[in-house]
């Protein structure tokens, strides 16, 4: 702690800047990584004995365990826009989150775009905890859209990734907040003086 405070300022800072473009390139791994296996994952439903990612390998819904093949293409569509929606939310958290370490990377720390980066990724994180939220009672009503009319079944339930991404996400977009009013008293200290 005290060699931290010790070291020059131009060491703490080119230390942030190496974490920030570390991390840049990891965010980008990260999402080229998620569009590749969005993809794999939704031909792996839409087919589920031609592409061997996911198999043909029971699923729950409701109480039921179902194989992807005894639904329906109509069914597996379904399915499958709710996941690609929900990977694309992710996607989007995951761009702002590199573009925030970007222009940490660039020494930004309190520029206008670095704020926004910041905003946008706790907008992202709280889209994707609301349509998580809201995608399970879909996603079991369409797997069982099949059965008749009295054994349907919508399945209501909260985890804790959502629970996760919704505090996580609103406390991101307080810190760029907080942080865009910080930069506004700073930028008036500095006209003051």
């Amino acid at each position: 702690m005290l060699a931290d405070i010790a070291m020059q300022p131009g060491k703490r800072l080119q230390r942030i800047q190496r974490c920030a473009k570390a991390m840049k390139w990891a965010a980008s791994a990260c999402l080229a990584g998620l569009v590749l296996l969005s993809i794999l994952l939704a031909l792996s439903i839409l087919f589920p004995t031609f592409v061997p990612l996911i198999g043909d390998n029971p699923v729950t819904v409701g109480n039921q365990e179902r194989t992807l093949s005894e639904l329906s293409m109509a069914q597996r569509g379904s399915v499958t826009v709710l996941l690609i929606v929900s990977l694309s939310l992710l996607m989007g958290a995951l761009w702002a989150l590199r573009r925030l370490f970007e222009r940490f990377q660039n020494a930004e720390f309190f520029a206008g775009k670095t704020l926004d980066a910041m905003a946008s990724l706790g907008f992202w994180l709280i889209s994707f905890a609301i349509f998580d939220f809201a995608s399970d009672p879909v996603s079991s009503l369409i797997g069982t859209m099949d059965y008749p009319e009295g054994q349907r079944v919508v399945d209501v339930a909260v985890d804790g990734r959502e629970i996760f991404c919704m505090i996580l996400g609103t406390l991101v977009l307080l810190l760029g907040w907080v942080m865009r009013e910080a930069a506004v008293l700073a930028e008036e200290n500095r006209q003051i003086v």
